[in-house]
């Protein structure tokens, strides 16, 4: 079971959830999560192929300490301390990572480390956002610790390079053992390509739910337009928004109105705010291309 004060139950095993000695992989609509134990903990969640977000804790065991049991839950002990670290793959294919603390003695920190290029940011929600080539792909929510008794304990993070630091801080009364969670979730944003359609300029916003617990996002899209080639991009005509479910069929819209059919380049960017989950000012930009279309 999850290493988890919170829950009352085991947590029941992911209906898509395969499992061997050293690995545990998830896979459903697209999304594919795995979790390795072959002397590190690890796991990964890709998307449509498209978005790759890997973690693993830094701290490396021999494989005696390394176990999995029923339910897919992957455990790491630390030699020479009361802590342990669980990665568990959760029912819509998410990574909760959790760390225990047994005693007063143990380890209080834990660092993270991500598949190169992704970058984390911490949010003031105390959450992490995570970037890859400087768009929003994910997000490390807030973690959630819980002594014994089923009080709440402060854990935080912080950020040292790329590098991901969970720190617990124990009070005195607090009653072991300790255990902080958090879920690892990816998704990604979506645009097509700025487009002529019945005069007009036009180009969509979508986004991609991946494991992400949201179920609304407030989808931005702005059309942006070079006058010359050596002109800086001009924000053009009003922006689209709308407040959509995930998928490629629900999108937001912005159009402009050509007046000519001199070509001209054109892209737009899509911003995707997750209502109640992460709102992030990082944009994706299409790739630009050039219309016969011009203002």
């Amino acid at each position: 079971m999850a290493l988890d004060n919170s829950q009352s139950q085991p947590v029941a095993m992911p209906t898509a959830l395969d499992t061997s000695d050293e690995e545990v992989t998830w896979s459903r609509d697209g999304v594919v999560t795995s979790l390795s134990a072959d002397g590190s903990l690890r796991a990964s969640t890709s998307v449509d192929d498209r978005v790759d977000v890997g973690l693993s804790v830094t701290e490396h065991a021999a494989p005696k300490d390394l176990s999995v049991t029923t339910d897919g839950t992957t455990i790491m002990h630390r030699s020479g301390t009361e802590a342990a670290h669980a990665m568990q793959i959760l029912d819509n294919g998410a990574i909760s990572a959790s760390v225990l603390l047994a005693g007063p003695d143990a380890a209080k920190t834990t660092q993270y480390d991500f598949t190169e290029g992704v970058a984390p940011v911490l949010q003031k929600t105390g959450a992490v956002a995570l970037y890859k080539d400087e768009v929003l792909v994910g997000v490390v929510e807030q973690p959630v610790s819980h002594d014994a008794s089923g009080a709440e304990v402060d854990s935080h993070y912080s950020i040292e390079g790329n590098r991901l630091v969970q720190t617990v801080d124990p009070e005195p009364k607090s009653v072991y053992p300790i255990v902080a969670q958090a879920a690892v979730a990816v998704f990604y944003t979506r645009g097509d390509y700025v487009h002529v359609t019945r005069g007009q300029a036009s180009g969509h916003g979508w986004w991609i739910k991946g494991t992400a617990k949201a179920t609304k996002a407030k989808v931005t899209v702005q059309l942006q337009y070079k006058p010359k080639k050596t002109s800086s991009w001009n924000r053009r005509g009003k922006a689209g928004v709308k407040t959509i479910g995930p998928g490629t069929s629900k999108r937001a819209n912005a159009r402009m109105t050509c007046r000519s059919q001199a070509r001209k380049q054109w892209r737009s960017w899509v911003d995707v705010n997750l209502i109640g989950y992460l709102d992030s000012p990082n944009k994706l930009y299409t790739s630009a291309r050039t219309l016969k279309c011009t203002l």
